[in-house]
């Protein structure tokens, strides 16, 4: 049975919190230049659509992105093409036939206000979800060093919701550790939630009146 189109509304005062994996949760990244390449192509398109890069974090099968855009219909644009471009480099390097992705990226809309760092969070954790380290900033592939330890990273927009936590750099890096080595009681609504990370209020303000849904928006990169 076909979906029913998605009621919701684009908007600005979200952040898109956007994750693939592979298909068949093959691996993605390869080598450390297949994870450079994804960062390099991140980079470029991130400039192009002008978009706010918070979080991220690449694991061999899969990879989650934290952003804001400021014409947010056009995250499915952005996603494809970089998703494209890719898949491109994947087939070209390991002369590869077949789906690289499995299927349409997913895209849930985060508030901000509420939620954005809970969510920064569950990315940067992602390592230690999956058993590859105990310190998330240990892992390269991340954002968690720029947060946790201050290491520059030309990927990352300034975070004015990360530097609310302290007016002292050193302070923030501390508790943002302590809150990635802590718990989160936000963590399970972010395992709950399919289409929009928030409150009710948050939730009804994405909505559209009856009567004028907007479809899917088409966002699977062609292969």
């Amino acid at each position: 049975m076909p979906r029913s189109p998605r009621r919701s509304l684009w908007t600005e005062a979200a952040c898109y919190h956007v994750m693939n994996r592979g298909q068949n949760r093959a691996t993605l990244f390869v080598e450390d230049a297949d994870f450079s390449y994804f960062l390099g192509l991140l980079g470029r398109y991130s400039r192009r659509f002008e978009v706010c890069l918070y979080h991220y974090c690449l694991l061999s099968n899969h990879f989650h992105l934290l952003l804001q855009l400021p014409r947010p219909r056009q995250l499915s644009q952005m996603m494809a093409g970089m998703l494209v471009a890719y898949v491109r480099y994947v087939q070209r390097r390991y002369n590869f036939v077949g789906h690289v992705f499995q299927g349409r990226f997913k895209s849930p809309a985060v508030d901000a206000e509420t939620y954005l760092l809970s969510c920064g969070r569950y990315i940067e954790r992602n390592p230690v979800t999956a058993g590859l380290t105990a310190e998330p900033w240990t892992y390269r592939w991340s954002s968690c060093r720029a947060y946790a330890l201050g290491e520059s990273d030309a990927l990352l927009t300034s975070n004015p919701w990360y530097e609310q936590l302290s007016i002292e750099r050193a302070r923030r890096q501390e508790l943002w550790r302590q809150f990635l080595l802590g718990e989160d009681p936000k963590e399970e609504a972010l395992h709950a939630s399919e289409w929009a990370i928030g409150d009710e209020d948050f939730r009804r303000r994405l909505q559209r009146p009856a009567g004028r849904s907007v479809p899917r928006d088409r966002g699977r990169p062609p292969q």
